[in-house]
């Protein structure tokens, strides 16, 4: 497990896979009849073979994968017809419990050419639950679909969530991510997208907050295959106590990926001169002809600004809160769903407590 270097993942053993027993899945009762959704098993598993070639999936290790591959408990797989675009979100829940502390699941997503959907899913702990996540997602986007997928992990600070996450763009297709990792004591998650054909286009949004000796290894990777193709990454972190985070960030221009363009930045507020941040963004570039960008910053509180605000009465700490959430802002304003933002203000603000 050498990419898990800079973390001190070693000696991690995997906890004996127990069936989830409790429902998930929320369909929204306006979903047009011909989308199909149903929970993974092992016959969906190998019907969604014809979309995706799976020899190819590393993601956060190949021992990970290969417990999801073998062991899952859970999932989801969809499939949306041609020209069938879906306003309300499909909604997938895990709430782990001392029950039901597990979830290994494989999930597939298939959008047809000019459909649209959006997906969320969240994972959530009992506070005194010492839980273990381990998924798959698999998001197939043929030409001028879009592909929406809201991902929220607040799991507890004993538990352990590795998450990998895979998409194939055609033409025109879109995928959207967006990431929010509050949670859980260990981290690791991997987010690859393909842009195979011209004009494909995948954004990539996520914030984390680390706090306690929580430890966070995000590997975020765009492949430009496809002419005119178009990738943004756009992170926005916190470290507080004695927090670590690794962040890889990649933009990989193949050969014929000609007039592409791709971006890449992350901002990290530093609370705490005891956490520690590495910060490894790369570009590669088979083809002449591209545009790519990164950027990555990390510093303590702007201290103009907290002036600023202490000066128009705010303490020290409510000023700190209300910086460190306007960062956030921008990432979560991209959710369209106000109670899920709720949820996720509600949790980011009990974690900066006593920031």
């Amino acid at each position: 497990m050498k990419n898990w270097k800079r973390i001190g993942l070693k000696d991690f053993e995997f906890p004996n896979v127990l069936e989830y027993k409790k429902d998930y899945l929320q369909i929204p009762s306006t979903l047009p009849k011909d989308i199909r959704v149903f929970k993974t098993n092992s016959d969906t598993a190998v019907e969604n073979k014809q979309y995706f070639s799976e020899e190819s999936i590393f993601g956060v290790g190949t021992e990970f994968i290969s417990l999801v591959n073998n062991n899952f408990n859970s999932g989801i797989s969809i499939y949306i017809p041609k020209n069938i675009k879906v306003s309300e979100p499909v909604k997938v829940q895990y709430n782990m419990d001392k029950n039901n502390p597990t979830v290994i699941d494989k999930n597939y997503i298939v959008a047809e050419t000019g459909s649209e959907i959006t997906v969320i899913f969240d994972y959530s702990t009992d506070i005194d639950i010492k839980a273990f996540h381990n998924g798959i997602l698999l998001v197939y986007a043929r030409e001028n679909s879009i592909v929406n997928i809201i991902k929220v992990q607040r799991m507890s600070d004993t538990s352990d969530n590795f998450d990998t996450n895979y998409a194939f763009v055609e033409g025109e297709g879109k995928v959207n991510w967006v990431s929010v990792e509050l949670g859980s004591q260990m981290s690791g998650v991997n987010y690859t997208t393909y842009l195979n054909s011209e004009s494909s286009q995948s954004d990539l949004s996520s914030i984390y907050l680390g706090d306690g000796i929580r430890k966070i290894d995000l590997s975020y990777t765009m492949v430009h295959r496809g002419p005119r193709s178009i990738s943004n990454i756009e992170t926005r972190g916190v470290l507080m106590d004695k927090a670590k985070k690794v962040f890889r960030g990649n933009l990989d221009f193949k050969r014929g990926a000609r007039h592409s363009i791709g971006n890449e930045e992350e901002y990290v507020i530093l609370l705490d001169p005891t956490v520690k941040s590495h910060s490894i963004p790369a570009l590669l570039s088979e083809e002449d002809d591209v545009q790519g960008e990164h950027a990555a910053s990390a510093g303590q509180i702007n201290e103009d600004k907290l002036f600023y605000l202490m000066s128009r009465g705010l303490s020290e700490r409510d000023a700190k809160k209300l910086i460190i959430e306007a960062s956030f802002r921008p990432i979560i304003e991209k959710i369209d769903f106000s109670d899920l933002k709720n949820i996720i203000d509600r949790e980011i603000e009990r974690r900066l407590a006593n920031a």
